[in-house]
């Protein structure tokens, strides 16, 4: 198998009454695949052909799901795009990348509509329709088909989440997705019996990648969501027989905090992807599944299993056990403990970022891509996960592991929305803080919370700020930006 287009339609021959789409719209695999090439047929008539770059700016739905398919059968290289991002953004985004067409789903174009290219609403592509909204971008014949793709070929550009920087659009092959398919559906074992779900926006590897190919590649069914919801989450998973979650560090959180172990009684989910062990115990999860990766390096490349009530994890948190590589991967860590990885074979790792129409590699010159996170060796030469090495905070030389010092403030009751950053500091490098929206804050629960932690890891002030700057794809706390909000009082915690 060479391309995306031949591992679909291999999956709808194998698994025609998976289902495919999301929680709120889905049919059979057979039958979306009508659907996409009924898409693809529309997009052919815009003058699209095999190797142009479709810009795809959308919200999940129905619709996203049969435009990425109509893309691949096509060979269309679709640049995945958030839709939240503001229109003068996205137009500097779209420089790097130099699309032919644009592609909205359920998104408004806005003002980015005067840029002089095909422009196509594809929001009904689930019935097979898509609006002009510009004239077409050529005519002539195509240039072959999806089918036809190299395993080498560029599949898409999937950009980064912008925590440590302006996002950058990372260019995939498909021989890339078609290897972390394979590896995330081993690791999954995903067979024909399962569905899988990952309420995460569509634009991002892990639902794409892990979600969408990795279900495809196993045989099985794949939903997503248009939105979010903790109170529909268990009755959802229930009603649609999901028995696979792929999840995330918010999401997870947030049905900690919102749902019940009654909700979720009678669900059929015997795996879950990030959740925690509690979130495993207290739902009845029997299997969980942790790991380490980015967009460039493979997309997952470290992977451990855990089961409900294990409590042999690192003071960094559950979350970053990365454990053991994939089998087509080296790692190493260099002096200063930032990760490494190399691709043993061809494909493995992302092709480079885009830049000004071209792809730059970003490997070293013995092909080590750098991946700008610190880690380390647990006791038996697993990976640990520890940080964004951007977003680190070091005091006197050491450095405060920011997920284990948050989890030991949540024993604070009064703390409910808060960050752990950092103010520089002359005498001491940096100088811990809390970033908090709650307004009326016990100082002496947060005291209590950390008072048998190592000093260097006590945070010293509480800043009270309106809102904690988050990405609007997965939610994470952008730690960069948190300095630059108004700041409503600060208190000391000394």
């Amino acid at each position: 198998m060479n391309n995306l287009a031949q591992l679909i339609t291999s999956a709808a021959k194998d698994s025609p009454s998976a289902p495919f789409g999301t929680f709120q719209q889905s049919d059979r695999l057979d039958r979306v695949l009508e659907r996409a090439a009924q898409a693809a047929e529309g997009l052919r008539r815009h003058g699209l052909q095999r190797g142009d770059i479709v810009a795809v700016v959308g919200t999940n739905c129905a619709s996203y799901i049969v435009t990425w398919m109509a893309a691949q059968l096509l060979g269309i290289q679709t640049a995945l795009i958030n839709p939240g991002y503001p229109d003068e953004f996205l137009e500097t985004m779209l420089d790097d990348i130099a699309p032919r067409a644009l592609v909205w789903v359920s998104r408004s174009p806005g003002t980015v509509i005067h840029r002089k290219m095909c422009q196509i609403d594809a929001s009904r592509a689930w019935l097979g329709e898509l609006t002009t909204l510009t004239e077409t971008c050529r005519d002539g014949a195509g240039r072959g088909a999806g089918i036809d793709c190299s395993y080498e070929e560029i599949a898409a550009y999937l950009h980064t989440s912008g925590t440590s920087g302006n996002p950058k659009f990372c260019a995939l092959s498909h021989g890339y997705f078609l290897r972390l398919g394979r590896y995330f559906g081993d690791v999954m074992s995903f067979t024909r019996h399962d569905v899988v779900f990952n309420p995460l926006p569509l634009f991002h590897i892990n639902p794409i990648g892990n979600g969408v190919v990795g279900a495809l590649t196993g045989r099985a069914g794949f939903l997503s969501t248009e939105k979010f919801s903790a109170p529909e989450f268990w009755p959802m998973v229930k009603q649609h027989s999901v028995t696979a979650l792929i999840l995330h560090g918010p999401p997870v959180s947030l049905l900690k905090a919102k749902t019940t172990a009654e909700e979720a009684l009678g669900h059929q989910v015997r795996i879950g992807f990030a959740c925690d062990p509690d979130f495993l115990d207290e739902y009845g999860v029997p299997l969980g599944v942790g790991g380490y990766g980015s967009t460039e390096a493979g997309g997952f490349c470290h992977s451990v299993t855990f089961r409900p009530g294990d409590s042999d994890f690192p003071p960094e948190g559950a979350t970053h056990l990365a454990g053991q590589p994939r089998h087509d991967l080296d790692w190493t860590l260099a002096e200063d403990g930032e990760i490494l990885v190399r691709a043993k074979a061809p494909q493995v790792l992302f092709s480079g970022y885009a830049k000004a129409g071209n792809v730059v590699s970003a490997l070293d010159k013995d092909g080590w891509f750098h991946t700008g996170d610190r880690g380390r060796l647990d006791g038996c030469g697993s990976l640990i996960f520890i940080e964004r090495m951007s977003e680190s905070i070091r005091v006197n030389a050491e450095y405060v592991p920011i997920d284990f010092v948050e989890d030991r403030l949540r024993r604070a009751p009064s703390l409910k929305e808060f960050a752990l950053w950092r103010l520089d500091s002359s005498s001491r490098g940096h100088e811990p803080v809390i970033y908090s929206t709650s307004p009326d804050v016990d100082i002496a629960e947060i005291r209590d919370a950390v008072a048998d932690l190592p000093r260097y890891m006590q945070p010293t002030k509480l800043i009270r700020i309106a809102a904690i700057p988050r990405d609007t794809g997965v939610g994470k706390v952008q730690r960069r930006l948190l300095g630059d909000q108004p700041v409503l009082a600060t208190e000391s915690l000394k």
